[in-house]
């Protein structure tokens, strides 16, 4: 008999009447961690979910898991090599899920079983989903299989086998556990034979999902995530031919970290990047807007895992707006091209040219240090994730440790950080300026706050008026994000500046709970050898 013994998931920290942990429930430390929506995890471990039908020492799966230990380090690996990693996990095809970071009891508990399924509606959409795909050839040359397996089915499904089914098709009935390992799994193996021989294991992408926690957080296109999976055969020689699934291993992915591998500095402000499935499906698109306000509540809309590109995105024909859309490039994201595809769309007529300058570090380092200066929150000018000393920076304090040499271990965005130290050197006199301006009192009445971005997300800001004065209280509020530099947009402010004509004012009304005010803005262009370039946008708040 085999002495192995692991985490599981639902005896984790569980204590019997004489206050010792239970047989595979010892102590497992769990601490709330802010990547993982401050679940209690613990980073270190992976944790097992065995079904509560299956013996929890069953040799076989004793011996599944044991030969499944090792993907724990890969696990922990993986996530400090790409803190942008949510959950990994494994599913065996024994039946037992390995997931990390080890938690899963919490949530579980909170589950209810509510209804029944309407297994035989299910069972007819099968049929005719495989039955329309295989007749319009849309199929990918595949076996088609409709399995059901469940712990109880409260109906007689029967007659939609004998309805639908091909006659010399046959459907076994399965009634015990032992059943489904050496029935389900026997089907499982001859229809993924011909993936193993010709070595076509492929990656999934799953659509578009809603991670609840992150509704109130985060920008409504980048609540989203997406899950990749792929298959885990067997390549013991031995067995190679019979094409042995072990399961399946995957990570859910946060589609924002997704969308930072288009930087928003480099698209510009028009430009933007999206990602879309192979079915034709947006993954993320900036506007792919996927919740409705139902009264105070927000909630996803019934369809919005499955808008299609065309839906979002059209031919501009308003001669005046010369923002023609310019399908830039495709990139795939996996080794099959058609399972996700990642586009960038680039405009006519705006941001054809980029200023670029150079300053030393040290002259960029005193000015970046200015009390009035501020950087994208939102932008990775370094990777402040992948160790967690680093989690307590700020975007600007990290990009000035790294810069002064007292953190050579961050990760960070070398061209982005060059072109915030030249807009800060450049910058820079505009503070003595607008102070010039309020001590000769040539502030026109009802200006209250001067500010400046530019491109590389960085912002001066100057109040003329004290805070017990000031209509526009807490302006640019960090849920006013049509004003802030984004993830997913340059402002409002600085949109309008970049679209229209440079020297020009343009005009925009907002409030702050209620308190109205204009927000005035024009570009800043920087013109060399008659050609000119977009350097930044300067704004004045008007009450």
């Amino acid at each position: 008999s085999m002495l192995f013994d692991y985490y599981n998931s639902m005896l984790i920290n569980t204590m019997d009447e004489d206050g010792n942990y239970v047989e595979l429930g010892s102590e497992f430390l769990l601490e709330e961690n802010e990547h993982f929506n401050n679940l209690a995890v613990n980073t270190q471990q992976s944790n097992i979910q065995v079904p509560t039908n299956v013996y929890n020492k069953d040799p076989n799966i004793l011996n599944a898991i044991y030969n499944s230990e090792a993907l724990n380090d890969v696990f922990i690996n993986n996530f400090q090599k790409d803190p942008t990693l949510t959950w990994q996990y494994f599913g065996s095809s024994t039946g037992f899920f390995r997931i990390y970071p080890g938690h899963f009891k919490l949530l579980v508990e909170e589950l209810h079983v509510k209804g029944e399924a309407k297994l035989k509606n299910a069972m007819k959409e099968s049929f005719k989903i495989l039955n329309e795909a295989r007749a319009n050839g849309q199929g990918s040359m595949c076996n088609q299989a409709i399995m059901l397996i469940t712990d109880g089915a409260m109906e007689d499904f029967e007659s939609v086998f004998e309805e639908f089914n091909w006659p010399e098709r046959y459907y076994t009935h399965i009634s015990t556990l032992a059943d489904v390992q050496e029935n389900v799994m026997e089907y499982l193996h001859v229809l993924s034979r011909p993936m193993v021989i010709n070595h076509d294991h492929d990656i999934i992408w799953t659509e578009a999902y809603m991670d609840t926690v992150l509704f109130t957080t985060k920008a409504q296109s980048l609540l989203l995530m997406t899950s990749v999976a792929m298959p885990v055969f067997s390549k013991k020689k031995e067995t190679l031919s019979h094409g042995i699934l072990l399961g399946v291993v995957g990570s859910d992915i946060p589609l924002m970290e997704v969308m930072k591998l288009a930087p928003r500095y480099m698209l510009g402000a028009h430009g933007y990047a999206f990602l879309i499935t192979n079915n034709g499906y947006i993954l993320a698109h900036p506007d792919l807007r996927p919740l409705y306000k139902d009264g105070k509540k927000l909630k996803p809309k019934p369809n919005y895992n499955s808008v299609d590109l065309s839906e979002v995105e059209w031919e501009d024909t308003d001669e005046k707006v010369n923002t023609d859309r310019l399908f830039q490039d495709t990139v795939s994201l996996s080794p099959f091209p058609s399972l996700c595809s990642f586009g960038m769309v680039l405009t006519k007529g705006h941001g054809s040219r980029i200023f670029m300058g150079n300053v030393s570090v040290e002259e960029g380092l005193h000015d970046l240090t200015s009390p009035d200066l501020f950087i994208a929150s939102e932008w990775t000018y370094c990777e402040t994730d992948i160790d967690p000393a680093h989690r307590k920076y700020t975007q600007l304090q990290a990009a000035i440790r790294y810069l002064l040499g007292k953190e050579p271990d961050l990760e960070c965005d070398e061209v982005l950080l060059q072109q915030t130290l030249f807009d800060a050197v450049v910058t820079a006199p505009l503070e003595a300026y607008w102070n010039a301006l309020m001590l000769n009192d040539r502030v026109e009445p009802g200006i209250e706050t001067a500010f400046l971005g530019t491109r590389a997300g960085l912002m001066r800001i100057m109040r003329y008026a004290g805070v017990e004065t000031r209509v526009a209280k807490k302006f640019l509020t960090p849920t006013d994000k049509d004003n802030l530099f984004t993830i997913d947009h340059f402002p409002l402010w600085y949109r309008l500046a970049v679209e229209n004509t440079p020297g020009s004012f343009y005009y925009y009304p907002t409030n702050d709970k209620g308190v109205k005010y204009v927000v005035a803005t024009t570009s800043v262009t920087v013109s060399s050898e008659g050609q000119t370039a977009m350097a930044g946008g300067e704004y004045l708040l008007h009450i």
